[in-house]
């Protein structure tokens, strides 16, 4: 079963979901860059117990229901739950658990998921381009 067709939704809706979802994968797992490693919101509180997890859980859970919002298809909603559950888990385990989360980008790979989900079913024109890198995102790429 393929995406629902734009027709379904106003774009506009489609749109601030799309953009929604992209800022917090963003925000989750993208803020700060060294080289190939990126560290966000997730990465750093997970080093604080019961906060990361917290954190997490309630990003994956807007992730989704911003899927099934935008009636993105069940099989791409289940990869993207079992990814975000997997990271909620990992981040649970003491000392070694933090370490590993921040480098498993599960919050980034789901919303890209469900971004391009729902760019899938924008007309073709209205897909936003890739924001180019400047200001303060720019400034804080080290490396590569």
């Amino acid at each position: 079963m393929g995406p629902a067709p734009a027709s379904a939704f106003f774009s506009a809706d489609l749109l601030k979901i799309r953009n929604s979802v992209e800022t917090v994968g963003r925000l989750s797992d993208n803020l700060i860059r060294f080289g190939p490693l990126r560290l966000g919101l997730d990465g750093v509180l997970s080093w604080i117990p019961g906060v990361g997890e917290l954190y997490s859980a309630a990003a994956a859970a807007f992730i989704l229901v911003q899927g099934v919002r935008a009636r993105v298809p069940l099989s791409t909603l289940l990869v993207c739950a079992v990814l975000m559950a997997s990271r909620t888990l990992i981040s649970a385990v003491p000392l070694a658990g933090p370490a590993v989360a921040d480098l498993f980008l599960a919050h980034r790979i789901s919303a890209r998921l469900v971004v391009k989900a729902i760019d899938a079913m924008l007309p073709t024109g209205e897909v936003p381009a890739p924001a180019p890198r400047t200001g303060w995102r720019k400034t804080l790429q080290f490396g590569l």
